[in-house]
């Protein structure tokens, strides 16, 4: 009877923790699920307002938010989740956040700074039209709350609280549209820049007011730290936020002026309409990698073990994305149809070279989360450089014979490039380099 008592219970743990480890994924995926829905109702809502032309500046406008935003905190959020989930004890995981509370408040009046600049001396280079400016100005006042909340988010995940993330996101994500819809119902395309530069923000809000309502007696949002190798640990993930806000950004910035200077702002606004869908699920991608695939491997101190579970996850995800594509591949035309419109119909061209990339984008980036949690910070600085330096390099050499492909088909060959050179990083790997101990 002892003996069969014993497997029963073991059996009843195991399916408890199976259980357990499979919360923080629905709970992502919930979050997830809205902020896609949101995101392209977004989308849509935009295109049936604007059409492709004006739709492809507006883009142009939400990737310069973005990679402002992306800097907001410091571009802390990798190195605070990564070492919160590894710390010991409730007064460590203080410590990080206390420190990164710090480069957070530091970067904020530097890139509000930066931002205000921006919109003094840019003649409407970036943004595609001068009387664009103001939206400097509204990105350079958000910056401290977007640097808060991220901070906010980051710890969420570190401490496992997947559901209090996940609550953030899809409240923040349904105002953000809320509030999109009203202000361009009521200034028009003035209304729709504020409401696609406040979007961040507002889900930013959300968290910074729950962690204060849960978290706020603890009192670590009201003094900094400036403990020097817990500064220059979370520096040198910065360094690698750098590199990943800037590097693909940046170049997909250069490719839409080039592209609008050179065939018109509707084939950008084409090759963004799937661009934007890619960004969304992609997006998912990043979510689930962040916060449930960096936590987890950075708790595993062995190699071995951390690999098995990196190759696990890897599998499951790479399984589900070809079979969604093959579906999305299929379905193309009624995909730009239901997300954009009908004028909107010659981006179905370019969604298989999208995907091809975007699959071997999503292998490479579970490799980097594999570094990053074994604190490899140099090698993830290299991918990433070379992401955007390639994306970059191949559109100027395939523009000329393949005109509005040249995206896309950048896409596919520089992230087959980055995904070669990781595995063979890997294949000579020798065991856990820390760069930059904290």
């Amino acid at each position: 009877m002892i003996k069969l008592c014993v497997p029963l219970a073991e059996a009843g743990s195991t399916r408890r923790s199976a259980l357990f480890d499979f919360a923080p994924l629905l709970f992502l995926g919930v979050s997830t699920t809205v902020r896609l829905v949101a995101g392209f109702v977004f989308l849509k809502y935009l295109a049936l307002q604007f059409g492709p032309g004006t739709f492809g500046l507006l883009t142009q406008v939400m990737g310069v938010a973005a990679i402002f935003y992306m800097f907001a905190g410091g571009g802390i959020t990798n190195g605070l989740i990564r070492n919160i989930s590894a710390a010991h004890s409730a007064e460590e995981q203080d410590r990080w956040m206390s420190a990164g509370i710090t480069i957070s408040a530091l970067t904020s009046v530097a890139l509000g700074v930066i931002a205000i600049t921006l919109g003094l001396l840019d003649g409407g280079a970036i943004l595609g039209d001068p009387s664009y400016r103001w939206v400097y100005v509204v990105i350079a006042i958000t910056q401290v709350v977007v640097g808060a909340g991220n901070v906010a988010l980051a710890y969420f995940s570190g401490i496992g609280n997947i559901r209090t993330f996940a609550t953030a996101h899809i409240a923040g994500n349904t105002l953000s549209l809320l509030f999109l819809i009203f202000l361009v119902q009521a200034a028009g395309l003035a209304g729709a820049l504020f409401g696609v530069v406040l979007a961040q923000a507002i889900i930013s809000a959300i968290a910074l007011w729950q962690f204060l309502l849960r978290w706020g007696h603890r009192g670590i949002f009201s003094h900094l730290s400036w403990e020097r190798p817990l500064l220059t640990n979370l520096f040198s993930y910065a360094a690698v936020m750098v590199c990943g806000a800037t590097a693909v950004p940046l170049a997909q910035l250069m490719i839409r002026l080039e592209m609008g200077h050179s065939l018109g702002w509707s084939f950008v606004g084409y090759w963004q309409a799937v661009a934007k869908i890619s960004d969304a699920y992609m997006s998912l991608v990043g979510v689930v990698c962040i916060n449930y695939l960096l936590p987890k491997l950075s708790r595993l101190q062995q190699d071995a073990s951390a690999l098995h579970v990196l190759w696990r996850f890897g599998a499951s995800m790479f399984g589900i994305f070809i079979l969604a594509s093959t579906t999305m591949y299929v379905a193309r035309n009624y995909v730009i149809l239901i997300i954009y419109s009908r004028s909107f119909l010659p981006a179905s061209d370019l969604i298989l070279s999208q995907l091809v990339g975007d699959a071997a984008r999503i292998a490479a980036l579970s490799l980097q989360y594999y570094f990053m949690s074994r604190r490899r910070v140099l090698v993830i600085i290299a991918l990433e450089l070379m992401q955007g330096f390639a994306l970059y390099v191949f559109y100027l050499v395939l523009a000329p014979s393949y005109g509005a492909m040249a995206p896309v088909y950048s896409h596919a060959v520089a992230s087959a490039l980055v995904l070669s050179i990781a595995l063979g990083m890997l294949r000579v790997a020798k065991g856990p380099v820390s760069l930059l101990q904290p």
